[in-house]
């Protein structure tokens, strides 16, 4: 006689789909978490080389950075760092963009923002130059560090005398910023009393309106502060060392020359957002 084959009852199956839930929900947020977390490595590992770069750069020239053209003073084309050192050390396109960053803020492309990169039309509108189409990226350098061209080109802030422009520095190399997740090609970062604490959303609103003519979007620290990696960025530094910055500490470090150093900013409370 054959033995009837018992199933699982209705109840039973409940349970095992209640268990694979649970396993589920416990085990999802861990590996979102751990997938950020590599994107984070990944980032930094792209802006340690960009520091190699940049330092093979200055070996190469006398130990000087490149001249970071204000074209709406020369009229030369600007933001010619990626197509110089491109040409210069072979491709770089595998560099450009953090992973948290890779998709562009419009069809037409725009100033970037804490999850988007910058790129596209607004660089011919800007004049980049032939190569305006090779600038594009999720990282920008600090502008101070750069060689100027007196007395044509004093520098982006006319204030010559504040611009590193040699990595034969008396300050200590590992507190000068040279390249950092960012929304625009380059900034030159102010200290606290200029105000340049955005709110949290402040870079999402500003390509929500308009990525192309994003308005006022000239405060040089909100470039950089961005919530990309969990209240911080990645940050490369003139010794050639990359580690990720917390946000409040952005205005410690020594941006430029005469810069007056603030430690552990309020960051809700000087911009007057408290999601931050």
């Amino acid at each position: 006689m054959e033995k009837k084959r018992k199933a699982f009852t209705l109840i039973e199956l409940l349970v095992v789909i209640a268990i694979i839930g649970l396993l589920m929900a416990i085990i999802l947020p861990g590996l979102r978490k751990a997938k950020k977390q590599a994107r984070t490595v990944v980032c930094r590992s792209n802006v340690r080389q960009w520091s190699t770069i940049f330092l093979t750069y200055t070996v190469d020239n006398d130990h000087k950075f490149w001249i970071e053209n204000n074209v709406w003073v020369t009229g030369i084309t600007q933001g010619g760092w990626m197509p110089l050192l491109s040409s210069l050390y072979g491709e770089v396109d595998h560099l450009r963009l953090c992973p948290e960053a890779k998709k562009e803020s419009g069809p037409q492309g725009g100033v970037g923002s804490t999850f988007t990169q910058w790129g596209g039309e607004i660089m011919v509108m800007h004049q980049f130059g032939p190569d305006a189409y090779k600038n594009y990226g999720s990282y920008g350098t600090n502008l101070w560090i750069n060689e100027v061209d007196l007395p044509d080109d004093p520098g982006w802030r006319n204030a010559p005398e504040k611009q590193w422009r040699t990595t034969m520095v008396s300050t200590s190399a590992s507190t000068i910023p040279m390249l950092a997740d960012c929304t625009w090609f380059g900034t030159n970062p102010r200290p606290l009393q200029y105000g340049d604490v955005p709110k949290k959303d402040f870079w999402e609103k500003l390509i929500a309106a308009d990525p192309l003519r994003p308005g006022n979007w000239g405060m040089d620290m909100a470039r950089v502060c961005l919530d990309r990696h969990n209240r911080g960025i990645n940050m490369a530094f003139m010794d050639g060392s990359a580690s990720k910055v917390k946000l409040e500490n952005l205005w410690s470090f020594n941006w430029h020359k005469d810069f007056e150093k603030t430690s552990e900013v309020d960051l809700a409370k000087l911009s007057g957002d408290d999601s931050w």
